[in-house]
């Protein structure tokens, strides 16, 4: 026989069918809302990602179109000096430039191919072709060559009236993008 004892701890022990709904469906709730808010943060992450990739390759775009006009005028300068055979002021103009941000070696190539001038004088009096296997100086265009991430050689070919004088080349290192 029972006694009402229990009826009581049998009640007790076994909740309602709206009781036990309401604490699932809570608990479903509360898991998507958490899942939800993980996901949404975990996609802005990924754009924010997307859009600082895109930006930092149009700052060093924007860093080439800025070497591509400084390289110009650089070829007149060189190139003025060059029909005077000044190549101690030509050495000086190197010299300054090696000193500002970014420029990595710069080289002043003859028309044989041999490295006439450069601010790493271990260069100097070599052959430009034995230490930049590929690259190219008869283009009379100015090119860029990537190198290594973050880098580039420019070749900037120097023409007098009648023919090329020479090549200058120079590598020169982007500016990092720095984001908050």
């Amino acid at each position: 026989m029972k006694s009402s004892n229990d009826f009581q701890a049998e009640e007790r022990s076994k909740p309602s069918f709206w009781k036990r709904f309401l604490f699932i469906t809570i608990t479903l709730l509360i898991a998507s809302l958490a899942g939800s808010i993980f996901i949404m943060r975990y996609l802005q992450e990924q754009k924010r990602q997307q859009f600082a990739a895109k930006i930092a390759t149009q700052y060093v775009e924007i860093q080439q179109q800025d070497i591509r006009l400084f390289s110009l005028a650089l070829a007149w300068s060189v190139r003025k000096e060059l029909m005077r055979f000044n190549y101690d002021q030509v050495d000086e103009y190197f010299n300054e430039l090696i000193k500002r941000k970014g420029f990595v070696v710069i080289m002043l190539v003859d028309p044989s191919g041999n490295i006439r001038l450069s601010t790493d004088r271990k260069l100097q009096g070599g052959s430009f072709s034995r230490f930049y296997p590929g690259i190219n100086l008869g283009s009379s265009e100015l090119e860029s060559y990537p190198l290594q991430k973050g880098k580039s050689m420019f070749v900037v070919p120097v023409m007098g009236l009648n023919d090329k004088l020479g090549t200058i080349s120079f590598i020169y290192s982007y500016q990092e993008l720095s984001l908050p």
